[in-house]
């Protein structure tokens, strides 16, 4: 189901109630953004001073332009002929005109005291990454079951008439989960008319967590949600994409850097490509592509394929290891 995740509360912009703040650019990539974009940036302008709002689009054929729109000092620069997000990060640094700036993901939510906080270290870094991130997965559902007439309500979400209830009671003894057949069971044996309306809506929330974790009687199960999985829809396309990242891997980095040298993927990644065009682009890559090539290598990649790439807690064990 397509749902646009929207903000709650009044939108705040603390440049204009701050107005003796250094002010930052801040820039944005974008490209069918439309998702969480609004929610972001009423996030973005009430912790950070935002001199102007950067945006570098991709052709979003979504509502991303219109919703840019609707916020003070943003300049949109549509720039479909850019194919890479380098490119246009590149393009974007180059339209900064403050002395600091933000660079952040479209679908990111600062919390209170955010931009503050990563200001302390302006005396210490030239560079400052916020490290600690919560991934929150989002799967909007309807649920089909409670839209028909002679359904549970599940969820508390009512407009009631306060005499309909008058006739409510209920022991404290066990009635815990099926309060909503109880509730609407009075109403209507009261002589009241229930119904449900289906021309607006409410979103119910749920996370990884042990309900009901501080009553030792009612804290029996714990909900998980699974990690979402990538589809390849288009093979012939996923193949290319494949092959123009492992170009980009040869091309622009540096094998002896610190951070690409302890990162095993890219062995995995570069092995597809032809060793005369290594040679010719980054000979430099020539000693990790070789040994990406060789037969023991092989029972590496094999498991890499099939066994840590299908799992992120082993992926995660891997990676751990490695870099110790």
């Amino acid at each position: 189901m397509k749902f646009i995740d929207k903000p709650s509360g009044c939108f705040c912009d603390r440049l204009a109630s701050e107005p003796m703040l250094e002010p930052v650019d801040i820039i944005m990539m974008t490209l069918d953004a439309e998702f969480f974009l609004e929610k972001s940036l009423y996030t973005i302008y009430k912790e950070i001073p935002v001199n102007r709002l950067i945006v570098c689009d991709g052709g979003s054929k979504d509502s991303t332009i219109k919703l840019l729109e609707n916020f003070p000092r943003t300049e949109v620069h549509i720039k479909s002929e850019l194919k890479t997000g380098a490119k246009s990060l590149e393009f974007l640094i180059s339209q900064v005109k403050t002395d600091w700036f933000v660079l952040i993901d479209s679908d990111i939510e600062i919390p209170s005291g955010w931009y503050d906080e990563m200001a302390k270290n302006k005396e210490q870094y030239d560079a400052i990454e916020n490290g600690k991130v919560y991934l929150a997965y989002h799967k909007y559902k309807i649920d089909e079951e409670k839209l028909q007439d002679g359904t549970r309500a599940g969820t508390q979400c009512h407009l009631l008439k306060t005499n309909a209830l008058k006739n409510f009671h209920c022991d404290d003894d066990f009635m815990w989960r099926h309060t909503d057949f109880l509730l609407q069971q009075t109403i209507e044996q009261s002589g009241f008319k229930y119904g449900k309306v289906n021309s607006t809506y409410h979103v119910h929330n749920e996370t990884e967590r042990i309900p009901y974790s501080s009553d030792e009687t009612k804290a029996y199960r714990i909900i998980v949600i699974d990690e979402p999985k990538y589809i390849i829809l288009d093979k012939k396309k996923a193949r290319q994409k494949d092959l123009d990242n492992a170009r980009a891997i040869v091309k622009y980095l540096d094998p002896d850097y610190h951070l690409v040298k302890r990162y095993p993927g890219f062995d995995f990644v570069i092995r597809i490509l032809d060793r005369n065009w290594i040679k010719k682009s980054n000979p430099k890559w020539l000693k990790r592509y070789d040994h990406s090539k060789s037969f023991p290598f092989f029972f590496k990649y094999l498991i890499y394929k099939y066994v840590i790439t299908k799992n992120n807690k082993i992926r995660n064990y891997v990676m751990k290891k490695y870099r110790q």
